[in-house]
């Protein structure tokens, strides 16, 4: 059987993501969720999640491009990918909205996170993804980093796959071999989040499954945040996570699912 941990983004951005983050890790569907520390409903969905946090990978979501009230920089993704890569984002900036990030995480759980993966992919970034790793190896950070690498093709997303492989993965896996940090080692989850049959999508990256695949999954309970470009496929997505098909699903291409510490 294939190994493969599905991982929540998003904790704590709102109530609607959390809720139906927790109900899904509950059922046993999820076994990974990256939290978004910024957020003002963070200190509370922090709490709900601590019970269930010995039984999955709970980690840091990086955030450079969503704006809660105490973010400090905000981006646009366009922005910020130009300064990336032109080299004009400064070091000394980025490691203190890090520090910030991690710091607000430990205050609530009470212990590093197991993983750090970025909100938009940012973490795989010019400078960010430098910046971060030299900040982990200084706490002396023990676990892993989300890496697109290996990203699994599938039909209609194989372009935007590749683009977001290509957007700074070889490096940032390069930069985490030789500084012996741990990553995925294989990847799916994405597409454009319009397509209205999550189902089939799943099942083709099911089909494709290597043990240690991590696949990112978006749900969210309702899509009543009318800011969220992805509000309705957040609940597609839940809807599909919580039904008997996806078990079906896993019983048919021979999926065991759970966490990534126990896939190393």
């Amino acid at each position: 059987m294939a190994k493969v941990c599905y991982c929540a983004d998003d904790f704590a951005m709102n109530p609607e993501i959390s809720e139906a983050i927790l109900l899904l890790v509950q059922k046993g569907v999820l076994h990974a969720t990256s939290c978004m520390t910024q957020s003002a409903y963070w200190p509370i969905s922090a709490q709900q999640l601590k019970p269930l946090s010995n039984h999955i990978d709970v980690g840091l979501h990086l955030n450079f491009t969503h704006l809660f009230d105490r973010q400090i920089p905000i981006f646009s993704l366009p922005q910020l990918m130009l300064k990336a890569w032109f080299h004009r984002l400064d070091p000394k900036i980025i490691q203190q909205s890090i520090e910030q990030q991690w710091n607000l995480f430990i205050s609530e759980m009470k212990r590093q996170p197991d993983f750090v993966d970025g909100h938009q992919h940012i973490h795989q970034f010019p400078i960010i993804r430098e910046v971060l790793i030299d900040f982990l190896k200084q706490h002396h950070f023990q676990g892993w980093i989300r890496n697109l690498e290996y990203p699994v093709f599938i039909p209609h997303y194989s372009a935007k796959t590749r683009l977001l492989s290509m957007l700074g993965a070889p490096t940032l896996a390069a930069i985490c071999k030789q500084k012996n940090i741990y990553q995925n080692k294989n990847f799916a989850g994405i597409y454009d989040f319009e397509d209205f049959d999550y189902a089939r999508l799943n099942q083709q990256w099911l089909m494709r499954a290597k043990d240690h695949l991590l696949i990112m999954c978006h749900p969210a309970m309702d899509a009543i945040d009318h800011k969220d470009p992805i509000a309705a496929a957040r609940v597609r997505e839940f809807q599909y996570l919580n039904s008997s098909q996806f078990r079906d699903d896993c019983r048919l291409y021979q999926i065991s699912l759970g966490p990534m510490d126990a896939l190393k």
